[in-house]
């Protein structure tokens, strides 16, 4: 791909709708491949074009996953930081996304 340098590798990984599940396998990707970046895309029932999530919150999650279960005091990793915020500028690709006639929507306030 243009503009990301000689040797770049993409790798696309479909991520189980699994709190345990999808723990598992990002801790396999960050283990074997060790990547420079990791970025994430999810599909939400009802959404109507894609949404950049600037921030990442840790709390207050309640809702059961396809399994059924709910992480442990609402928290998706046990002593991980409150939020995680992306180094990517998700406001200025989506508004570049949108100039190309994308449906896409900032957000910094992941899932909620």
């Amino acid at each position: 791909m243009a503009g990301l340098g000689l040797g770049m590798e993409i790798h696309i990984k479909e991520i189980p709708v699994s709190y345990a599940k999808s723990q598992e396998v990002l801790d396999d990707i960050w283990q074997t491949m060790t990547p420079k970046v990791v970025i994430h895309f999810g599909i939400a029932p009802g959404a109507k074009g894609i949404t950049l999530e600037q921030t990442g919150k840790n709390l207050c999650y309640k809702d059961r996953d396809v399994s059924g279960l709910c992480p442990d005091h609402h928290c998706c990793i046990e002593g991980g930081p409150e939020r995680l915020d992306s180094i990517i500028d998700m406001r200025s690709l989506s508004k570049h996304l949108k100039s190309m006639g994308l449906d896409v929507i900032y957000s910094r306030d992941a899932g909620r």
